[in-house]
């Protein structure tokens, strides 16, 4: 038998939630690929014409430590977070798909 959505059993709703916040998701996730993007190539910029130099000082050493020292409790709460997301839902995947191409 198809898969049908029923108005009147109550699965149609809770399946466009699904979707909505897999559309999104899928939004955010697109900006935020292109803002990573945009920083990178910035900065890659900024290196090819000099206007600032990779060598790391001291202080410049100490922050990308404190930074990487905290990333394992970052990660953590990530994945408590992405394991809310109902990722294996189809309506999901094709609303974070949506997101992604249309966002």
């Amino acid at each position: 038998m198809a898969f049908v959505f029923d108005i009147g059993s109550g699965t149609i709703l809770p399946a466009l939630v699904v979707l909505a916040i897999g559309f999104l998701v899928g939004i955010v996730l697109k900006k935020t690929v292109k803002l990573g993007l945009a920083i990178l190539s910035l900065v890659g910029l900024l290196v090819a014409t000099g206007y600032i130099n990779l060598q790391l000082s001291e202080p410049s050493t100490a922050t990308i430590y404190r930074v990487f020292s905290q990333g394992r409790q970052a990660a953590s709460q990530a994945s408590t977070f992405a394991s809310i997301l109902p990722v294996t839902s189809a309506a999901f995947l094709v609303g974070l798909a949506l997101g992604v191409w249309k966002g």
